[in-house]
């Protein structure tokens, strides 16, 4: 009675009094509802399961689905009439709080109702926030490539002279001449190909050792090759100079820690890498310009040419610590150019160099190029072994091809190449009985872990977590330095399972014990302790602890631009945390700031259209949104959109998501045909991917059904208005994917 008392209002355009009337009926219907379902959760055995036939239920289940889904729809009609009611008044986000309580109750049907006021999220999900998303993409791709490079080229220890190079060269003592240098990161897996050098797992880290060691290879070089020895006298004091001026002004940063660092101090360490690569480039034209002369001290051209590939693979570690990945890419393949013209194509050397370049276009989401890379990598190094697969260089290959899988979000098929290295690597852990076997098992034990996480199966995480743990301590490798780096590490990602299981103070714990342990290993400054800085500060976040968050945030920052430089974009991450603090607490401007600057980073080290940059550009979107800028929104989720295309296709759920957010734009400016197109694109893809009966697909059919009800109350048809919109898109050119 009282909703038809509200029609009848409505239909006489007195609005106020249809709001009471709707109100004092959602009262008494809710009212009806607490007194038949007091308690839902204690009701299981009457509860039918989600798709249960009504021919397999008992007589209580089928009463217990008859009048639960009777209130519910009750209670839905009168939401549905009060959102309406604040649509005709022209209020549209007081009436999308109520649809936003309608799209929950259709979608689950099993959850108590909320007070229509409190509903805070949008029903087109523009209000959701990107921090927690953030968090986890940042750890995931940082433990991507911490397994990526340590399973590169190694760095290598002994000096690049004219006396030690053929022995360092030499591919029979390659094992015996090169030692690991951890340079800060976590080196996850200590593979040993026959390889002369490997990627840094920590950017920026250890830059003085680089200027240092630099410096000493164009000294020895010159000393012994130059034929103008007066002018790279003068090269080389020059550069010694510059040096020693460098690393003055890195003293006094370093003893100026604890407090702010000046914009001058925070550029030493990227100039220090500036010089480093520009004494490697003239050391580069050096070993060009005597390359005759070097082959003969050497006994072989090939020999000559190998050491002019260890300077550009140098290059290549000095560009990308630098962010500089199109010529970090470009030296790789220059170095792979000599190797295979020195030792031909089927050489470790080669596919060494080939794994480099995969993880370059992997980081650049050029995932099948990347794919083909660490292929012919793997296939190389069975022609070296003689087709034998038990081999830990053939596992890397197959690890880096899991991780390319990983990073495309295709969990069962990265699952399933790592499963191939485990057992590789458990092989040969066994016949060998080798540290580095045993790191390499950890390190993939942990790494499943990681993707049995991301894929909500997190007691199967924690199980093959605990797995590592107790090989590194049965192993005796847990005392060592580099096992106290991978106890850290497996003690975040335990965290982080705890997290997502809301055991916050469990979360914590993991947390504090990981960041003592790495302060222990490497000192308060640095990266590795920004990052367990960040996840701290996560939990605060969670607990909005607003306070604390940004103090863990700030400190984090701090660290970042400290060690890494201020443009790494290693900080984005925590700034779209920052900007999302602001944006709990309504300081939309504020928030606008960080996401931009994170996203600013992000596109300059990946490019317009990585996956990376997506999740900032959605909490971008939001922002104007909410602001009413849905012009600019608009173009904002469509780059989303096109980021989604590129990355996973146009069939995948995250596609579809983009366009349930460019649906929203339209029915924020009342383009209700467009709304609804958009969100019919959704729904056919949440059809073949999610299913029918999926919270995803219901919730777009209910949408769908808002929008065609207020087309239908203003006169439109949806089919004609889907054709007209048709041919208004492609004059517009709106042809996203």
């Amino acid at each position: 009675a009282l909703d038809r008392l509200g029609d009848y209002h409505i239909k006489n355009k007195e609005y106020d009094d249809a709001m009471d009337a709707f109100t004092e009926a959602l009262h008494e219907k809710r009212s009806v509802f607490s007194q038949l379902f007091p308690d839902p959760t204690d009701m299981e055995g009457n509860r039918p399961r989600a798709n249960t036939d009504d021919a397999q239920m008992d007589d209580n289940q089928q009463a217990f689905k008859k009048n639960y889904d009777e209130s519910v729809n009750n209670i839905v009609q009168t939401l549905r009439n009060m959102g309406n009611v604040h649509s005709l008044r022209g209020e549209q986000d007081e009436a999308m709080r109520y649809y936003t309580e309608v799209t929950s109750l259709r979608a689950t049907r099993t959850s108590i109702v909320r007070d229509a006021t409190s509903v805070e999220s949008s029903f087109y999900g523009t209000d959701e926030d990107n921090s927690t998303l953030m968090s986890e993409i940042n750890e995931d791709v940082k433990a991507l490539d911490d397994l990526f490079r340590s399973i590169s080229f190694r760095n290598d220890d002994t000096k690049d002279n004219a006396q030690k190079l053929s022995k360092t060269l030499s591919p029979e003592s390659f094992d015996q001449t090169r030692k690991r240098r951890r340079s800060g990161g976590l080196r996850e897996n200590g593979a040993c190909e026959n390889e002369p050098f490997k990627r840094p797992s920590s950017p920026g880290s250890q830059s003085k050792n680089e200027l240092s060691e630099a410096l000493e290879s164009y000294r020895n070089f010159t000393e012994a090759h130059s034929r103008d020895k007066s002018f790279n006298k003068e090269q080389l004091n020059s550069f010694t100079l510059r040096a020693e001026l460098l690393q003055e002004n890195q003293k006094r940063s370093d003893s100026n820690d604890s407090y702010p660092i000046s914009s001058e101090c925070r550029t030493t360490r990227g100039t220090e890498l500036q010089l480093a690569l520009e004494i490697c480039r003239q050391l580069l034209s050096l070993q060009q310009e005597n390359e005759n002369d070097l082959a003969n001290e050497l006994g072989s051209g090939a020999k000559a040419s190998a050491s002019i590939a260890l300077t550009l693979i140098k290059m290549g570690s000095l560009c990308y610590k630098l962010n500089n990945v199109d010529e970090e890419l470009e030296m790789y393949r220059e170095a792979k150019s000599v190797y295979s013209k020195a030792f031909g194509e089927n050489h470790s050397y080669v596919a060494g160099t080939r794994k480099n370049i995969g993880m370059v276009l992997a980081e650049r989401g050029e995932y099948e190029e990347s794919m083909k890379q660490f292929e012919k990598a793997r296939q190389i190094y069975l022609v070296v072994n003689n087709g034998q697969e038990t081999n830990r260089d053939v596992a890397s290959a197959i690890s880096c091809m899991g991780n390319v899988m990983n990073r495309m979000g295709e969990l069962d098929e990265a699952l399933k190449h790592y499963e191939d290295a485990l057992r590789i690597y458990q092989t040969v852990r066994q016949r060998d009985n080798a540290e580095d076997a045993t790191r390499d098992v950890t390190a993939t034990l942990k790494i499943i872990g990681m993707v049995y996480s991301k894929k909500g199966e997190l007691n199967t995480a924690l199980d093959y977590f605990s797995q590592a743990m107790s090989l590194l301590r049965t192993s005796g490798l847990s005392s060592s330095p580099a096992g106290k780096e991978t106890i850290a590490s497996i003690l975040s990602r335990i965290g982080g399972i705890h997290f997502k299981k809301g055991q916050y103070e469990d979360a914590m714990r993991q947390y504090k014990e990981a960041k003592n342990l790495t302060v222990e290993l490497k000192g308060v400054n640095h990266p590795e302790v920004a990052g367990i800085l960040h996840y701290i500060g996560g939990i605060h976040h969670k607990h909005q602890d607003y306070e604390e968050a940004m103090t863990c945030y700030q400190e984090a920052v701090r660290i970042y631009h400290s060690t890494l430089g201020p443009g790494h974009p290693a900080v984005a991450a925590t700034l779209v945390c920052i900007g999302s603090l602001h944006y709990k607490q309504r300081n939309l401007d504020s928030a606008m700031m960080f996401y931009r600057e994170a996203l600013r980073l992000n596109r300059d080290a990946y490019g317009l259209h990585h996956p990376d940059v997506a999740p900032t550009l959605k909490s971008i979107g939001t922002i104007l949104t909410k602001k009413g800028e849905y012009d600019e929104a608009y173009h904002v989720f469509r780059d989303v959109l096109s980021i989604k295309c590129t990355v996973h296709g146009t069939g995948h759920c995250e596609v579809a998501n983009a366009y349930k957010s460019l649906g929203n734009i339209h029915y924020k400016r009342g383009e209700l045909a467009d709304a609804e197109r958009q969100y019919r694109h959704a729904l056919n893809i949440y059809r073949r991917t999610k299913g029918e009966d999926s919270h995803e697909a219901i919730s777009a059919r209910t949408s769908i059904e808002h929008i065609r009800y207020w087309m239908k109350e203003r006169g439109q048809h949806p089919s004609s208005d889907r054709r007209e919109s048709k041919h208004s898109n492609r004059r517009q050119g709106e042809n996203y994917c």
